[in-house]
């Protein structure tokens, strides 16, 4: 039987893989207030969402961007981009904001959301080192970076030993990735489901798929990556991949 992660090892975990962002990085960490904490806005294309006129939905769109310029110049959104493959995950925003509550309120404000062609699943908070993201002075010049969500599997287990164990190598393991240049940011959730934590990797998929393969949780089974082509500002994170350039 599967057994539920204990809130007491669940922030150990955490933790553990906070301390590998602060060793790569400097200045020092700053510890996270209920001022600073990051959400993570997973953006949903709903099974049943209403069918729309291509004027509709270009008008929608138009009032969706303007919505996240407004939430950025409020400096309630710090990051936001659109998955480029075609499954249901479609984007994804990064707020700062004081609960997961004042978080679900801000997501729910985009009119893709009101008018239910979209639908925001909020986690976190999301631990991430305050510094990894930026203002930038090109918003209309993109990047692309390979985002990996982190699912726990069937084996997540607590009480597991060799989980324990392997706790304590993974800060390691992030930080040689920072070192390397392939890691923009990463982090755990601090709240309990299957996603445990997302990385977002300044190389190609591929590359960013070989590098996952010998995260120790991942050499060991405990998680699952799942690689999404993802685009965002030039500037906000650190270099990425130029966009592939049309035929």
């Amino acid at each position: 039987m599967k057994k539920k992660l204990s809130t007491r090892v669940f922030f150990s975990l955490a933790s553990l893989c906070l301390l590998a962002a602060a060793a790569a990085l400097a200045p020092a960490q700053q510890e996270p207030t209920t001022a600073n904490l990051h959400y993570l806005v997973l953006l949903k294309r709903p099974a049943n969402r209403p069918q729309i006129s291509q004027e509709a939905a270009e008008k929608l769109q138009e009032e969706h961007m303007a919505n996240i310029r407004k939430l950025h110049a409020e400096n309630r959104l710090v990051m936001a981009g659109p998955f480029m493959d075609d499954t249901p995950l479609r984007g994804i925003f990064v707020l700062k904001a004081a609960s997961r509550e004042q978080a679900q309120e801000w997501a729910d404000s985009d009119p893709a959301i009101k008018a239910g062609r979209l639908a925001a699943e909020v986690r976190g908070p999301w631990l991430i080192r305050a510094d990894a993201i930026h203002d930038t002075d090109t918003p209309n010049t993109l990047e692309q970076y390979t985002l990996v969500l982190a699912l726990g599997t069937d084996k997540w287990d607590s009480e597991s030993a060799e989980l324990k164990e392997l706790a304590r190598q993974h800060p390691a393991s992030v930080a040689k990735l920072y070192e390397q240049g392939s890691l923009a940011v990463a982090g755990p959730l601090l709240d309990e489901g299957e996603l445990k934590g997302v990385f977002i990797f300044r190389v190609a998929a591929d590359e960013s798929a070989k590098l996952m393969a010998e995260d120790p949780l991942v050499k060991a089974g405990y998680i699952r990556p799942v690689l999404h082509p993802w685009l965002t500002a030039k500037g906000v994170l650190a270099a990425g991949q130029p966009l592939p350039k049309t035929q």
